[in-house]
């Protein structure tokens, strides 16, 4: 018996190694290096704006950027003269290539145009939580050297303060009329015929593009300064046929993302605006989510991809308005920030009684998008292999050894793509970018015999119950499972006797015990991973703005005995 088991190992080993013999290369250090199992792909380089520029033209008379709640819109001439006025008009005003303008704008239909013309003129655009408080403001137009701020007006009041913080002169435009006196209107720039156009300023690729800022999540918040060439080499590998699930648009027809991830947010900037432009879409901004409006605009724009996250997922598996009906026009869903449940995506799949994609992916804003589900594959629950360019290993997060399929390290990341530096901050880049150009994304998870991905858990975040590893990402799976629970977060609590222990924060749709949470568990998971820190039941869970759940934020509460 125990020798037909080991002959079963080996064919096992022997089939896994042939297949990944495919894109698992060894060198002479020992190092196992993953790659895609797609051809690498010839990359652009120059200013990112002619890549789109390029494509868009054809499009002049389709809609390119619409907004959900105004349908104040734009067609795709409308979006190129506009890009082309406001780059002229950042040289008018003084901006120079490398200067830095900030971006504290909502979604809006303005923000593909602003992106696109500050990047023809050089500027690099740094985009800016909308909801940052005037303190927050005035820490990242410090940090990131801001010379000039577009912002709503809605926002005048924490920009006057921030500005006070600063305590020297911004050149500023606000997206609307200001009770600012003087101040410059962004749609009128659009409309100033007098104002030259300016074509895109000749560049190597290797200047810097945009610079959004990390989530903190694992730190103060950073400045991730990306090139143009950065931009646009994960544009062009994502972009190809066996990863991208959409069609271009034609002469007749199009069709339409919604936009409701942060515009300032990488997954609203590149796959959803820019990506989105490049195929001629209507990218429909929205600027906030309303549990009122947000199925309609699916339905309305006949909708046939959705650029989600897994709470919004989970809104719309409970809400009544998705039937059948509703979701027509729906045929896949790009799921990115956290990791989909395959229970969520089977249940939505059974209640709108059709098969739809759902590709995941992975990504960071340091790497942008680094791994996607091939189009047309049933791999919920993974997030796909590497993108054409891309290589990665597993480390042993202890030993810092090569790991094998199937075992669980540290994914590290070499891409095209893959940010410069932290802005003026060696120290962070040299935590996160070996010696050697190695990306240590923080994130821990395995690959397969097929080079397919599947995170587990980040690093600072696994809890460790008597020296044993405990997943939140695995506990939280299953409790999504349970009756009645619509959401959930782990953590681990300091305990005398175990080191830490797991406490769960969970979100119902009606009333249940702790109890019975308990009961649910308790077939489920070995000893070591239940709850033995406690069931607390909140009406919310703090997350991002792109629906990732902040950790630090559930820890400070357990901290403090909050419930």
């Amino acid at each position: 018996m125990a020798s037909a088991l080991n002959v079963m190992r080996l064919a096992r080993k022997l089939s896994r190694s042939r297949i990944l013999g495919k894109y698992l290369h060894t060198t002479s250090a020992g190092h196992q290096i993953l790659t895609s199992p797609l051809p690498d792909v010839d990359l652009p380089s120059g200013n990112l704006t002619s890549l789109i520029l390029n494509k868009v033209t054809k499009w002049g008379h389709h809609t390119a950027t619409e907004c959900s709640v105004t349908g104040r819109k734009y067609t795709y001439s409308q979006l190129v003269d506009g890009a082309s006025r406001w780059a002229g008009m950042l040289t008018k005003m003084g901006m120079k290539k490398g200067d830095v303008l900030a971006v504290a704008m909502p979604n809006c239909p303005e923000y593909p145009i602003v992106l696109l013309g500050t990047l023809m003129a050089g500027v690099v655009a740094s985009t800016m939580n909308s909801s940052y408080t005037a303190g927050e403001m005035h820490r990242q137009l410090l940090d990131c050297d801001a010379k000039m701020l577009i912002y709503e007006p809605a926002l005048e009041s924490n920009v006057d303060s921030a500005l006070a913080q600063l305590q020297r002169p911004l050149l500023l435009v606000t997206n609307g009329p200001s009770a600012r006196s003087g101040a410059l209107n962004l749609r009128h720039v659009f409309e100033d015929s007098s104002i030259a156009f300016a074509d895109p300023v000749e560049l190597t690729g290797e200047e810097l593009a945009l610079m959004p800022y990390s989530s903190g999540t694992t730190g103060p918040p950073k400045g991730v300064a990306i090139t143009h060439n950065g931009f646009s080499s994960n544009m062009v590998m994502y972009s190809v046929p066996a990863s991208l699930p959409v069609k271009e648009a034609t002469a007749t027809t199009q069709g339409a993302f919604m936009c409701l991830l942060p515009c300032y947010h990488i997954y609203g900037i590149l796959p959803i605006c820019l990506v989105g432009l490049t195929v001629g879409v209507n990218v429909v901004t929205v600027p906030k989510f309303d549990p009122n409006t947000f199925v309609n605009t699916i339905t309305s724009h006949k909708m046939g991809t959705l650029h989600l996250v897994p709470p919004l997922l989970n809104f719309l598996l409970h809400s009544p308005a998705v039937t059948t009906e509703s979701m027509a026009h729906l045929e896949h869903i790009v799921i990115g920030a956290a990791p989909v449940s395959p229970s969520a995506a089977q249940s939505f799949k059974d209640k709108i009684k059709k098969q739809i994609f759902f590709q995941e992916g992975y990504g960071m804003t340091e790497l942008m998008l680094t791994h996607v589900v091939p189009v047309g594959t049933d791999e919920v629950g993974t997030c796909g292999h590497l993108l054409p360019n891309v290589k990665a290993r597993v480390v042993d997060t202890v030993t810092g050894e090569d790991l094998n399929a199937y075992e669980d390290g540290e994914i590290w990341i070499k891409s095209p793509s893959m940010m410069q530096s932290y802005f003026k901050n060696p120290t962070a880049t040299a935590e996160t970018i070996d010696a050697d150009g190695w990306l240590h994304t923080g994130d821990v998870g395995h690959y397969d015999e097929r080079g397919f991905f599947k995170i587990v858990d980040r690093t600072k975040e696994l809890i460790k119950v008597k020296g044993l590893q405990v997943s939140p990402s695995e506990l939280e799976d299953l409790l999504r499972q349970c009756p009645s629970v619509v959401d959930v977060g782990v953590v681990g609590m300091p305990d005398d006797r175990l080191g830490e222990a797991p406490r769960a924060y969970v979100v119902t749709s009606k009333m249940i015990s702790e109890e019975f949470v308990h009961e649910f568990l308790k077939d489920k998971v070995a000893p070591h991973k239940k709850l033995a820190g406690g069931v607390c039941f909140v009406k919310e869970l703090p997350k991002t703005a792109t629906g990732k759940l902040l950790r630090r934020e559930l820890k400070r509460m357990s901290m403090e005995g909050s419930t």
